[in-house]
C-alpha cells in the first residue's frame, strides 16, 4: 500500500509539472498569436486592393509582362509553409495531406512534366524527405514576428526560377488563418498572375478574409476601364509594380502561416492543460480512496488486536 501511495504521489507531481509547462506554453503562444492575427489582419486589406489593381492590368493587358503570361503547368514549384516545432495540434497534418492531394493532382494532368518545392520550416523539410519529394532549398519558419525583409531570398528565388524557365508556375501552399479554432490549407497561384485566377483569388478575400465594410469596397462601383494610363511606360511600371505585389503576396502567406501556427499551438496547449488537470483529479480520488482504505485496514487491525488481548 505505501508503494502504491507513493507511486501515486510520484504521477501527481510530474502531471502538476507538465500541467505547468503547458499553461506557460499557451500563455505564450496567445500573446504571439494576436500580434501575428493583428499583422495578418492589417495586410488582408491591402493584399485585397493590390489584388484588384493586379485584375485589371492583367485584363487590359494580357501577355505584356512575363508575369502576366498564362503557361500550362509543366514544371511546378511549390512554396510550402510549415512550423519548425510542433505542439501544434493537427496543423502540420493537415497541411501535409492538402500538399500530397495537391501533388496527385498535378500528375493527373497531361501536361505535367515535375514538380520541385521550397521548404520554409523544419517540418517541411522532414516530411519533403520523408515523400522523397525534390526539394530546391530550405528556410527556416518564419514564425516569430516575420517581416517583409526576411522573405525576400524566397521571393527571389521562386520569381528567378520563373523568369529563368526553370518553372512554370509557382504555388504557394500555406495554413490560412479563419479563427483561433480554424486553419484551412491554402493553395494559390502565385505565377504566372493569369485573370481567370486573379478573379478567384479576389472573390475568396472579398467573402472569407473580410469585414462586410471591406467587401463593399471590393465590388467595384463602376466597370473597369477600357485603357489604362502608365507614366513612363508600361514595362517599366509593370516591371516595378508586379515583383512589389508578388512580394506582397508571399509575405501576406508568411502571416497568416505564423497566425495559424501560434493559434493551433495555444488551442493544443489549453487542451493538454485541461486533460493534465483532468487526470490529476482522477489520480487525487484514487489517492484518498488508497489511503482512507489503508486508514481503515489499520483500524480494523488495533480493533482486532485489542479484542484478541482482552
Amino acid at each position: 500500500m505505501a508503494n502504491t501511495l507513493r507511486d501515486l504521489r510520484r504521477k501527481m507531481k510530474g502531471i502538476t509539472s507538465t500541467k505547468h509547462v503547458t499553461h506557460a506554453m499557451e500563455l505564450v503562444a496567445a500573446s504571439k498569436m494576436r500580434r501575428a492575427v493583428q499583422n495578418a489582419q492589417q495586410l488582408r486589406r491591402y493584399a485585397l486592393l493590390a489584388w484588384r489593381i493586379l485584375q485589371t492590368i492583367a485584363k487590359l493587358n494580357p501577355g505584356l509582362h512575363p508575369f502576366l503570361a498564362e503557361q500550362e503547368p509543366k514544371k511546378v514549384l511549390v512554396i510550402l509553409f510549415s512550423s519548425d516545432r510542433g505542439l501544434c495540434g493537427s496543423l502540420n497534418t493537415q497541411l501535409f495531406r492538402a500538399a500530397s492531394q495537391y501533388v496527385q493532382s498535378l500528375k493527373s494532368l497531361p501536361s505535367f512534366e515535375s514538380v520541385s518545392f521550397i521548404a520554409v520550416g523544419r517540418k517541411a523539410q522532414q516530411f519533403l524527405a520523408r515523400g522523397k519529394q525534390k526539394v530546391v532549398t530550405a528556410f527556416p519558419a518564419l514564425s516569430n514576428h516575420p517581416s517583409s525583409r526576411d522573405i525576400r531570398p524566397i521571393v527571389t528565388m521562386a520569381t528567378g526560377a520563373f523568369l529563368k524557365g526553370d518553372a512554370d508556375h509557382v504555388v504557394l501552399l500555406y495554413a490560412n488563418f479563419i479563427s483561433a479554432l480554424l486553419q484551412e490549407p491554402s493553395v494559390k497561384l502565385l505565377l504566372p498572375l493569369s485573370e481567370t485566377e486573379l478573379r478567384g483569388m479576389l472573390r475568396a478575400l472579398a467573402q472569407s478574409r473580410t469585414s462586410p465594410r471591406d467587401q463593399d469596397r471590393a465590388e467595384p462601383s463602376s466597370p473597369p476601364p477600357n485603357e489604362c494610363l502608365f507614366e513612363p511606360s508600361p514595362e517599366q511600371v509593370l516591371s516595378t509594380v508586379l515583383p512589389q505585389l508578388t512580394h506582397v503576396q508571399v509575405y501576406q502567406a508568411v502571416l497568416e502561416s505564423a497566425a495559424s501556427e501560434h493559434s493551433a499551438r495555444m488551442v493544443a496547449m489549453r487542451n493538454a492543460t485541461d486533460n493534465a488537470s483532468s487526470i490529476l483529479d482522477d489520480l487525487t480520488l484514487t489517492y484518498n480512496q488508497t489511503r482512507q482504505a489503508n486508514i481503515t485496514a489499520e483500524l480494523a487491525e488495533l480493533s482486532a488486536s485489542k479484542a484478541a488481548l482482552e
